[in-house]
Protein backbone atom coordinates (compact mmCIF):
# COMPACT_ATOMS: atom_id res chain seq x y z
CA UNK A 1 0.00 0.00 0.00
CA UNK A 2 3.40 2.11 0.08
CA UNK A 3 3.00 4.83 -2.78
CA UNK A 4 4.88 3.66 -5.60
CA UNK A 5 5.32 4.58 -8.96
CA UNK A 6 3.31 7.58 -10.22
CA UNK A 7 1.97 7.98 -6.88
CA UNK A 8 5.43 8.13 -5.01
CA UNK A 9 6.77 11.12 -3.54
CA UNK A 10 9.02 12.72 -6.36
CA UNK A 11 12.23 12.38 -3.60
CA UNK A 12 12.41 9.24 -1.86
CA UNK A 13 13.81 9.85 1.53
CA UNK A 14 15.46 7.08 3.23
CA UNK A 15 14.06 6.00 6.41
CA UNK A 16 15.59 4.12 9.30
CA UNK A 17 13.91 3.24 12.74
CA UNK A 18 12.40 1.03 15.12
CA UNK A 19 10.04 -2.02 13.52
CA UNK A 20 7.88 -4.24 16.16
CA UNK A 21 6.29 -6.92 15.13
CA UNK A 22 3.13 -8.85 17.57
CA UNK A 23 1.33 -11.72 16.61
CA UNK A 24 -0.39 -13.55 19.17
CA UNK A 25 1.55 -12.96 22.87
CA UNK A 26 4.47 -13.17 20.89
CA UNK A 27 6.28 -9.50 19.84
CA UNK A 28 9.66 -9.19 17.76
CA UNK A 29 11.92 -5.78 17.93
CA UNK A 30 14.03 -4.80 15.66
CA UNK A 31 15.18 -1.73 12.79
CA UNK A 32 14.88 -1.49 9.89
CA UNK A 33 16.67 1.04 6.54
CA UNK A 34 13.91 1.33 3.72
CA UNK A 35 15.19 3.05 0.75
CA UNK A 36 13.83 3.41 -3.10
CA UNK A 37 16.22 0.14 -3.77
CA UNK A 38 14.63 -1.97 -1.16
CA UNK A 39 15.12 -2.69 2.95
CA UNK A 40 17.76 -3.93 5.49
CA UNK A 41 16.24 -5.73 8.25
CA UNK A 42 18.28 -5.72 11.57
CA UNK A 43 17.69 -7.44 15.03
CA UNK A 44 17.16 -5.80 18.11
CA UNK A 45 20.73 -5.54 18.85
CA UNK A 46 21.18 -3.67 15.54
CA UNK A 47 23.22 -6.53 13.69
CA UNK A 48 21.87 -6.85 9.94
CA UNK A 49 19.66 -9.82 9.31
CA UNK A 50 18.28 -9.85 5.94
CA UNK A 51 18.43 -7.53 2.71
CA UNK A 52 15.42 -7.04 0.27
CA UNK A 53 15.69 -5.71 -2.93
CA UNK A 54 13.02 -4.19 -5.45
CA UNK A 55 14.11 -6.61 -7.83
CA UNK A 56 12.78 -9.45 -5.86
CA UNK A 57 16.13 -10.63 -4.75
CA UNK A 58 16.55 -11.37 -0.53
CA UNK A 59 19.61 -12.52 1.05
CA UNK A 60 20.52 -13.31 4.10
CA UNK A 61 23.65 -13.01 6.96
CA UNK A 62 24.59 -14.94 9.87
CA UNK A 63 27.69 -12.85 10.14
CA UNK A 64 26.42 -9.82 10.75
CA UNK A 65 26.57 -8.36 7.79
CA UNK A 66 29.77 -9.32 6.87
CA UNK A 67 28.94 -11.34 3.58
CA UNK A 68 25.77 -11.85 2.20
CA UNK A 69 23.49 -15.55 1.00
CA UNK A 70 21.17 -15.15 -1.61
CA UNK A 71 18.22 -16.78 -0.28
CA UNK A 72 15.48 -16.09 -2.87
CA UNK A 73 15.49 -14.61 -6.12
CA UNK A 74 12.10 -14.10 -7.67
CA UNK A 75 11.60 -13.34 -11.50
CA UNK A 76 10.81 -10.04 -13.15
CA UNK A 77 7.13 -11.36 -14.14
CA UNK A 78 6.67 -12.63 -10.92
CA UNK A 79 7.44 -9.27 -9.30
CA UNK A 80 5.19 -7.63 -12.36
CA UNK A 81 2.47 -9.80 -10.99
CA UNK A 82 3.13 -9.01 -7.11
CA UNK A 83 3.21 -5.10 -8.45
CA UNK A 84 -0.24 -5.37 -10.12
CA UNK A 85 -1.79 -7.10 -6.82
CA UNK A 86 -0.67 -4.39 -4.59
CA UNK A 87 -2.12 -1.91 -7.16
CA UNK A 88 -5.26 -4.00 -7.62
CA UNK A 89 -5.77 -4.16 -3.57
CA UNK A 90 -5.70 -0.50 -3.33
CA UNK A 91 -8.02 0.25 -6.03
CA UNK A 92 -10.10 -2.19 -3.87
CA UNK A 93 -9.29 -0.76 -0.37
CA UNK A 94 -12.10 0.83 1.87
CA UNK A 95 -12.99 2.90 4.44
CA UNK A 96 -10.01 5.25 3.48
CA UNK A 97 -9.76 8.40 5.80
CA UNK A 98 -7.80 11.31 5.61
CA UNK A 99 -7.25 13.76 8.82
CA UNK A 100 -4.91 16.67 7.77
CA UNK A 101 -2.72 18.41 10.54
CA UNK A 102 -2.73 15.51 12.93
CA UNK A 103 -0.29 16.45 15.79
CA UNK A 104 2.71 13.25 16.21
CA UNK A 105 5.29 13.66 18.56
CA UNK A 106 5.11 17.70 17.80
CA UNK A 107 5.30 17.30 14.50
CA UNK A 108 2.15 18.47 12.08
CA UNK A 109 1.74 15.57 9.75
CA UNK A 110 -1.19 14.11 7.55
CA UNK A 111 -3.15 10.75 9.06
CA UNK A 112 -4.33 7.75 6.41
CA UNK A 113 -5.76 4.92 6.98
CA UNK A 114 -7.39 2.32 4.89
CA UNK A 115 -8.82 -1.14 4.67
CA UNK A 116 -7.88 -3.88 2.37
CA UNK A 117 -7.42 -7.54 1.33
CA UNK A 118 -4.01 -8.66 0.44
CA UNK A 119 -3.90 -9.66 -2.92
CA UNK A 120 -2.62 -13.01 -2.83
CA UNK A 121 -4.08 -14.14 0.50
CA UNK A 122 -7.43 -12.02 0.44
CA UNK A 123 -6.62 -11.44 4.39
CA UNK A 124 -8.13 -8.36 5.67
CA UNK A 125 -5.90 -5.96 6.91
CA UNK A 126 -5.79 -2.20 7.91
CA UNK A 127 -2.70 -0.06 7.62
CA UNK A 128 -2.32 3.89 8.98
CA UNK A 129 0.41 6.50 7.80
CA UNK A 130 1.66 9.25 9.54
CA UNK A 131 2.93 11.25 6.57
CA UNK A 132 4.72 14.69 6.25
CA UNK A 133 2.33 16.83 4.65
CA UNK A 134 5.19 18.90 2.42
CA UNK A 135 7.80 15.72 1.63
CA UNK A 136 6.10 12.56 2.00
CA UNK A 137 7.96 11.30 4.45
CA UNK A 138 6.47 8.55 6.55
CA UNK A 139 7.42 9.19 9.92
CA UNK A 140 5.00 5.95 11.41
CA UNK A 141 3.24 3.41 9.63
CA UNK A 142 0.91 0.36 11.41
CA UNK A 143 -0.48 -2.56 9.60
CA UNK A 144 -2.68 -4.73 11.59
CA UNK A 145 -3.44 -8.42 9.75
CA UNK A 146 -6.74 -9.50 11.03
CA UNK A 147 -5.76 -13.02 9.95
CA UNK A 148 -4.92 -15.84 12.05
CA UNK A 149 -2.67 -15.55 13.99
CA UNK A 150 -3.67 -11.57 14.24
CA UNK A 151 -0.29 -9.71 13.61
CA UNK A 152 0.68 -5.82 14.23
CA UNK A 153 3.60 -4.41 12.80
CA UNK A 154 4.68 -0.65 13.89
CA UNK A 155 7.57 1.48 12.65
CA UNK A 156 8.53 4.61 14.00
CA UNK A 157 11.53 5.67 11.27
CA UNK A 158 13.52 9.07 11.36
CA UNK A 159 15.05 10.73 7.55
CA UNK A 160 18.31 8.77 7.31
CA UNK A 161 19.77 10.46 3.74
CA UNK A 162 23.28 8.82 4.71
CA UNK A 163 22.57 5.76 5.37
CA UNK A 164 22.38 3.27 2.30
CA UNK A 165 22.08 -0.74 1.60
CA UNK A 166 25.06 -2.79 1.44
CA UNK A 167 26.29 -4.23 -1.65
CA UNK A 168 25.34 -7.78 -0.92
CA UNK A 169 28.31 -8.84 -3.78
CA UNK A 170 31.32 -6.68 -1.24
Amino acid sequence: MAPYGKNAPTKQINRFGTSVTRFGEHEMRGYSLQTAEGSLYYDAEKSPVSLSFINGDVYTTTDKGKTWTLANSTSAEVMETVIAGIVSQAEKATNITCEYGVDLNGKTVNHYEADYKVHNTGTPTRSEYWVDPETGFVWRDIMHSKGDPEMFVTVDAEPAPDMALPDPNN
